[in-house]
């Protein structure tokens, strides 16, 4: 994204601290409280326009170097409005939007609209921000409030030309402050639109931590539904999943999408799910890994709770039970998850025919 730039110190920490390991019953456990979420820089612009500028802007190559190696795949970069003449009057020092980076080395012609690069040379800014990194996904602040309330540590008056130059790593709490922000999901150029449906203010934690499951709940309804035997499930996603996430083959080759979760029935959940899909798709559900039947739900549930939390730690949380990772990473920390009732493999097939 074409810079605009300014600020903060303080301690440079780490993501959110990591899940509190339990021993219950002798089996290691992790609370779900604790799932770690995306880390959060701090950076200062002029403006907040990722539907024309599909990158971030560094001016010195240094500055862009530093940035590579301290960053981490999925960081969030919270754009606020630099204290400049240059910034409209009621952007100065507020919280913009935030921009989901990949740390790799790309020019800012590589990410710049024809609009974008208009403004640049009308502007004289072309030999400005063009050290940059490609952004994935932005999310535009549908609240006002100053940079100030957010990262009190890190943003002060003294350090803001060095965080609009360079950027500076939020501490774990001011990260965390940030991510309650209500956002809503703008366009990128270079990647695919952010469809209409898509339209809907929601807090930014809500996007990457997982959901959690529903307890199960027994008892007269329309309907008499009783406890029983549950299992949990792994179902893999075969198909373009590259175009569906809107990213590379290339970054995807050795990447697997898969839901995961607790039934009484796996299979009757993968056909549910492949329902949902157009019959002439490419894309399919299989089911991959069950476990073996948990005595009932409850059970159950806080296995896949269990689960949840540590495949938001080991892989790429997708929002939801979705997750992206490796396809022998996922299947050994779904073992692990189904361990308390032994493991069988369900074995599949690939089929790209539909009945």
């Amino acid at each position: 994204m074409s810079g605009r730039s300014a600020a903060s110190s303080g301690d440079i920490t780490s993501a959110l601290a990591r899940e509190n390991l339990l021993r219950s019953n002798g089996q290691l456990t992790r609370t779900v409280t604790q799932i770690p979420l995306p880390r959060v820089w701090l950076k200062a612009f002029w403006g907040f326009d990722p539907g024309n500028e599909g990158y971030l802007g560094f001016t010195r190559p240094g500055d862009r170097e530093r940035f590579i190696e301290q960053a981490q795949p999925e960081d969030l970069v919270l754009i606020y409005g630099a204290d400049a003449a240059e910034t409209a009057a009621g952007d100065r020092r507020q919280a913009l939007g935030f921009l989901e980076i990949t740390p790799l080395p790309i020019t800012d012609r590589e990410r710049l609209s024809l609009e974008g690069l208009n403004r640049k040379l009308a502007n004289g800014w072309e030999e400005r921000w063009t050290y940059a990194v490609p952004v994935k996904r932005a999310w535009r602040v549908t609240r006002r409030i100053e940079v100030k309330h957010l990262a009190p540590n890190t943003y002060t008056h003294e350090r803001a030309r060095v965080i609009a130059s360079r950027g500076e790593l939020l501490t774990a709490e001011e990260a965390r402050n940030c991510l309650g922000l209500p956002v809503l999901p703008v366009s990128v150029f270079g990647e695919p639109a952010v469809a209409e449906n898509q339209h809907a203010e929601v807090p930014l934690q809500n996007i990457f931590a997982p959901s959690r499951g529903i307890n199960p709940s027994f008892g007269p309804r329309t309907n008499e539904y009783e406890d029983g035997e549950h299992f949990l499930y792994m179902l893999q996603l075969n198909g373009d999943v590259a175009h569906l996430l809107g990213r590379s083959a290339v970054a995807l080759h050795d990447q697997t999408l898969v839901k995961v979760g607790f039934s009484r029935d796996p299979k009757r959940r993968r056909d549910d799910h492949n329902a949902a899909l157009p019959p002439a798709g490419r894309l399919q559900w299989s089911l991959k890994l069950t476990s073996r039947a948990f005595a009932d739900g409850q059970s159950a549930k806080n296995a896949e709770d269990t689960m949840k939390a540590d495949f938001a730690e080991r892989f790429e949380s997708l929002g939801g039970e979705f997750f992206l990772g490796s396809q022998a990473g996922l299947t050994s920390a779904f073992i692990s998850a189904a361990a308390p009732v032994a493991f069988r493999m369900t074995a599949t097939r690939r089929n790209t025919r539909r009945n």
